[in-house]
C-alpha cells in the first residue's frame, strides 16, 4: 500500500500575526495623530507671533510720529481686547471695520481683514522716560478654556525704545 502525503498550501495569516500588525498600526497611528495635532496648533500660533510683531512695529511708527509732531503721547493705547469675545477653538470671523473704526488701532496701523484665532490688545503707560507699551495676543486653540498668550513690551530707556523678548505662555495649550 502506497501512502501519499497530501501537501496543503497555507494561504493567509494566523490570528496572532494579524494582532501584531494591528498593534503596530495602532502605535503608528497614535504617533502620527499627536504629531499632526501639534503641527496644526503650531501653525496657528504663527498668526499671533506675526501680529504681535506688526503691533510692535506700529507702536514704533506711532512713537516716531508723536515725537515729530510733539503730541506728548508716546504710544497709542488699544487697551481692550479686540475682538472682545472668545470663539473657543474656532476662528473669529473677519470683521475689518472692528479694527478700522477704532481710532487707537488705526493710530497703530493694525487691522485684520481675515478670520483669526487670537484677540489683541496693546496697553500703554506714561509719555516720557520709562513710558512703555505692552501688546498681547490671547487665544484658545482647542476650546478647553486654557488660553495661550503671546506678549511683547517696548520701554523708553534713554530716549530709545527697548524691546523685551516675546513672552509665550502655553503656546500649544
Amino acid at each position: 500500500m502506497e501512502l501519499h502525503l497530501i501537501r496543503r498550501t497555507r494561504w493567509g495569516f494566523t490570528l496572532v500575526e494579524l494582532m501584531i500588525v494591528v498593534v503596530i498600526l495602532s502605535i503608528l497611528a497614535g504617533i502620527v495623530i499627536s504629531s499632526y495635532t501639534r503641527y496644526t496648533k503650531r501653525s496657528k500660533t504663527a498668526e499671533a507671533v506675526g501680529n504681535i510683531r506688526a503691533i510692535y512695529q506700529g507702536q514704533m511708527t506711532y512713537s516716531q510720529r508723536s515725537i515729530e509732531l510733539g503730541t506728548g503721547q508716546r504710544f497709542a493705547s488699544a487697551a481692550t481686547y479686540t475682538p472682545d469675545n472668545n470663539p473657543g477653538s474656532s476662528k473669529y470671523p473677519a470683521r475689518p471695520t472692528l479694527w478700522t473704526n477704532d481710532p487707537q488701532w488705526t493710530a497703530i496701523g493694525f487691522s485684520l481683514d481675515q478670520p483669526h484665532y487670537y484677540a489683541y490688545a496693546s496697553y500703554t503707560s506714561g509719555s516720557g522716560e520709562g513710558a512703555y507699551f505692552y501688546s498681547r495676543a490671547i487665544g484658545d486653540l482647542d476650546g478647553d478654556d486654557n488660553e495661550s498668550t503671546f506678549s511683547i513690551t517696548g520701554t523708553v530707556i534713554n530716549g530709545e525704545i527697548q524691546r523685551d523678548p516675546m513672552i509665550v505662555t502655553r503656546e500649544l495649550e
